[in-house]
């Protein structure tokens, strides 16, 4: 047996805990995975294990799969740090397309070990979430094709991206289309599965499903916008990059409607770090971010009330603290 499997049995030993415990459980529960992964890829992923992410993604699951009481089901320990091993995956995969000297305050892994080491530790990051999903479907109701699917999606979703890169003709409903499989997707995967796995019904499955969504759609939207509004410092991660890169997103969107000599500057293979200080500046200063900031409202606006149709008060209480907490992130 293998430490990776012997880590999956010890983790399911618990039968229930409290949302405070599980929150802590699923930090550990990545934190030994990562650390004790094989030694080809340990040095990698102990510093991935160092970094400090924000796990909204797990603790929407861990608050979805809740009791009234509070009372979250190891299973669903499981699933959250398998959500979020997928999730960190899929930023080490960003993070070579892009080329993104840091992410989360710390370098890269491309950046630090080389882009084929990266790669490579994304897609071992990939199998220890599937391998974690799977142990759990074998039990439970959770299915192990939902996770795949997600997977495939979000893969979707960024090659939709890069062929549309400096697309100067990208209309607001192919971008939202875009966002919602690279972003909104995990999100509506981590309230469904937290719902299947706190035993609720199909109803309330679905709600808990469309309210991820519009979380998700929310979150990369405000992201989009956070991109020209913050540093650096503040962000955590490359600032302007997506203009950098030729990313086409919402605030540039609406600025290449009504400016046509931003449409050519766009479409240069490299614009220069005076032009991209230019331009952001210039979308801060028109309105076009806070025109994007209105439809990431509109999104969050849209979850507050899916959240209200949701059973349970106390379960509601929960996810309107996470969702407060995502509304007002500056980075």
């Amino acid at each position: 047996m293998t430490d990776f499997e012997t880590s999956c049995q010890n983790g399911s030993a618990q039968d229930r805990m409290d949302l405070g415990q599980a929150r802590l459980a699923v930090k550990d529960r990545i934190q030994s995975i990562l650390h004790r992964s094989d030694r080809a890829v340990r040095d990698v992923m102990e510093h991935l294990a160092d970094s400090d992410g924000k796990a909204f993604r797990a603790y929407l699951l861990l608050a979805a799969a809740a009791d009234e009481d509070g009372q979250v089901p190891a299973s669903a320990v499981e699933a959250a740090a398998a959500l979020e091993l997928l999730h960190l995956a899929t930023l080490v995969h960003d993070d070579i397309l892009d080329d993104a000297p840091l992410r989360r305050g710390k370098a890269s892994v491309h950046s630090l070990y080389g882009k084929k080491t990266a790669v490579l530790s994304g897609d071992y990051l990939f199998s220890l979430a599937l391998t974690l999903i799977a142990g759990i479907a074998e039990t439970q109701a959770l299915r192990y094709s939902e996770f795949s699917r997600a997977i495939a999606q979000i893969c979707m979703g960024e090659l939709s991206q890069h062929r549309h890169n400096r697309d100067v003709d990208l209309s607001v409903f192919s971008y939202l289309r875009i966002i919602s499989g690279k972003t909104a997707v995990l999100f509506a995967l981590a309230m469904s599965a937290g719902s299947i796995l706190g035993g609720h019904s199909e109803a309330q499955g679905h709600r808990m499903s469309r309210f991820g969504y519009a979380i998700g759609m929310h979150f990369q939207l405000a992201d989009d916008c956070l991109d020209y509004e913050v540093s650096t410092q503040t962000m955590k991660k490359q600032t302007a990059k997506d203009l950098a890169e030729g990313v086409v997103t919402l605030p540039l969107i609406f600025a290449l409607a009504e400016k046509p000599a931003l449409r050519d500057l766009i479409r240069q293979s490299k614009l220069t770090p005076a032009d991209i200080a230019m331009i952001s500046k210039d979308l801060v200063a028109t309105g076009y971010v806070g025109r994007a900031r209105q439809v990431a409202q509109r999104y969050l606006d849209k979850a507050r009330s899916i959240l209200a149709q949701v059973e349970g008060q106390a379960r509601r209480q929960r996810l309107g603290e996470i969702l407060d907490t995502i509304a007002v992130r500056s980075y």
